[in-house]
């Protein structure tokens, strides 16, 4: 999950530095304080059908601040008012551009959000001061026939959008039609609800504003009499939205609870199957057959009840059991191994200072898993003495991992306390959560824009969402697995529940010290702590010396010293990996002396 996680965010910084890339039109906060529209002239010749011709001629005064040109925005679609599944269309098509003043005036034409976009100018060419443009156009659905309330043929125009990002300033507008103009009207500013002037003379409506500042507009209105206009009908387009694409009708939400319910009822009935674990049928739990006894094998139906264990599993390790626990390797499982090779005779721990501790090798002959192994030798691999600030070196990166690694390898190949690598169970659960969900994306919104029902897409969704959390319960252990789980339960009972004067001693073993890492990963070592500190304040017990520190035993220092010790344990060998991946990562590629590029980059800017 971890690696999901970290994969998703390269994919995420990627994408925006992709995008940051990405030429963009001047934000306003970027756009020149002296950048303006001087005169604004826009005259358009409507015909029969409802094609208007527009002639737009402006001066764009760029000043002392040299630009390309000018960059204009012409809707194609806009929300219909009263009928929010339909787009209005305006059909655009861009004709000749030219400048009078003879500033560059190439165009390059695109659609962005809804928009005819029109970029005029040249590349690698800037201009001063005031420079004319003029662009011909033809736009297709301006026109309201037989409007309801006024029952006139409406040419309804807004000449100026309020999507401008710089001022604009003596603004004048004709419209020509094909019969009298019989009633006009003129509204500017960002709501379009202050007059303007507007006056008509047989088929030409003349309008003009003073100028309007940056996001404000100005709508245009001439009125015909009805029928003035032929075939000029608008154009709709289905617009898709959540309340059109998943509309909440007895027959989706019928549908959707019903596949919901069979999605979430399949989730469990799978999630139960892989949370059965093998038992031994017809032994107590923990009890293995004898050896050469037939032993049938089956799936346990409910949890078994706890026996308390005085002892822990015999022949497995803390780390092993820690693994078989929760069906993962982690820091835990191997910072109590470290401690449990100390309390057998491995290395002794000494206090180097405030919350800094060194081990110092001893020779036993006692045997070690390849997990263990493999933490000693890294431990010792630069002598006979190492400390935990010694162990934030890079060269201690292996350190966490290949324990880990060696942990679960035992568990499941050698061990064979579970059926296959929970790992890789639990990454298959959750992959099939992932695509529950993404499936129900993808059934949504093929239902949706087809038939209205992608409501219906919800009910993968809702099981994937379910079958996530339960993935990290995937991993089914064997009958010999879950024989050890029962006993090391039945020991994690005892370890939570013993007093002081229940403790039963064992000669020649130091009980404090050798079941102190067992409560480290049964989440108890705080309670243990404190136990024995009650039999050392009674004379009861003397501790081994395979830590020395004058903490360890004193009041309230006895029970702290130890999750301290064991903090910063797993944060030395944490840091001793991302010192080692912060050097690879800096390593990678040719040096920064020889050319090539480097770290990060990007940019853009506008027109």
């Amino acid at each position: 999950m971890c690696r999901l996680t970290r994969l998703v965010a390269t994919l995420l910084a990627a994408l925006v530095l992709v995008v940051g890339l990405v030429p963009t039109a001047r934000a306003d906060d970027e756009t020149p304080r002296e950048w303006r529209i001087s005169r604004y002239d826009a005259k358009a010749d409507v015909a029969t059908d409802g094609t208007a011709t527009v002639r737009l001629e402006i001066d764009f005064h760029f000043g002392n601040s040299p630009g390309h040109g000018p960059l204009l925005y012409l809707t194609t679609q806009q929300r219909v008012a009263d009928n929010p599944d339909v787009w209005r269309m305006i059909d655009i098509s861009v004709g000749e551009v030219t400048s009078p003043s003879g500033a560059p005036a190439e165009t390059h034409l695109s659609s962005e959000d809804g928009n005819r976009v029109i970029r005029i100018g040249r590349e690698g060419t800037r201009v001063r001061g005031t420079q004319t443009y003029v662009v011909n156009y033809t736009a297709r659905g301006l026109v309201a026939p037989r409007h309801a309330t006024s029952g006139l043929d409406e040419v309804n125009w807004n000449v100026v959008g309020t999507g401008w990002v710089i001022p604009i300033e003596n603004i004048s507008t004709t419209i020509t039609g094909p019969a009298g103009v019989t009633r006009v009207a003129c509204f500017q500013g960002s709501g379009f609800d202050q007059p303007c002037e507007a006056s008509a003379d047989n088929a030409t409506a003349t309008y003009h504003s003073e100028g309007v500042a940056a996001r404000e507009g100005v709508q245009v209105v001439a009125g015909f009499p009805a029928g003035t206009f032929v075939g000029a009908e608008p154009r709709f387009t289905k617009r898709y939205h959540v309340g059109n694409v998943m509309p909440a009708t007895p027959l989706s939400v019928g549908l959707t609870a019903a596949l919901t319910v069979l999605g979430i009822g399949a989730v469990l009935l799978k999630a139960r199957r892989w949370s059965r674990d093998e038992v031994y049928l017809g032994h107590t739990p923990g009890v293995r057959p004898a050896p050469g006894q037939e032993a049938k094998v089956g799936l346990t139906d409910k949890a078994a009840p706890v026996t308390v264990q005085f002892t822990p599993p015999q022949g497995a390790t803390v780390g092993e059991v820690g693994v078989l626990l929760d069906t993962r390797a982690d820091n835990v499982d191997v910072t109590a191994t470290i401690l449990d090779l100390a309390a057998r005779g491995h290395y002794q721990i000494v206090e180097d200072g405030k919350k800094r501790w060194r081990f110092n090798r001893r020779s036993t002959n006692d045997p070690l898993t390849p997990a263990e192994k493999h933490i000693v030798d890294t431990l010792f691999k630069r002598g006979n003495s190492v400390s935990t600030k010694d162990l934030t070196d890079k060269r201690y990166h292996k350190l966490l991992p290949g324990a880990r690694e060696k942990l679960l390898d035992r568990v499941v190949k050698e061990l064979h306390w579970f059926k296959g690598s929970p790992q890789v169970a639990q990454g298959l659960a959750l992959a099939g959560a992932v695509l529950l969900i993404l499936a129900g994306l993808a059934v949504g919104a093929v239902l949706g824009f087809a038939f209205g029902l992608g409501l219906v897409g919800l009910a993968p969704v809702i099981a994937g969402l379910v079958l996530a959390p339960l993935a990290f319960k995937a991993g089914r252990r064997t009958a010999e697995g879950s024989a050890v789980l029962a006993q090391a339960k039945g020991f994690e009972l005892y370890l939570r529940t013993a007093e002081a004067d229940q403790i039963k001693f064992e000669e020649g073993i130091d009980v404090f010290s050798r079941y102190l890492p067992w409560a480290t990963i049964f989440g108890v070592a705080d309670r243990w702590a404190k136990v024995f500190e009650q039999l050392a304040a009674e004379g009861r017990y003397e501790p081994t010396d395979w830590y020395v520190g004058h903490s360890l035993y004193q009041g309230a220092y006895f029970s702290s010293a130890m999750d301290n010790l064991t903090h910063e344990l797993s944060q030395s060998m944490t840091e001793a990996m991302a010192a080692q991946t912060a050097a690879t990562a800096g390593s990678s590629g040719g040096s920064g002396f020889s050319g090539g590029g480097g770290f990060g980059g990007g940019g853009g800017g506008g027109w």
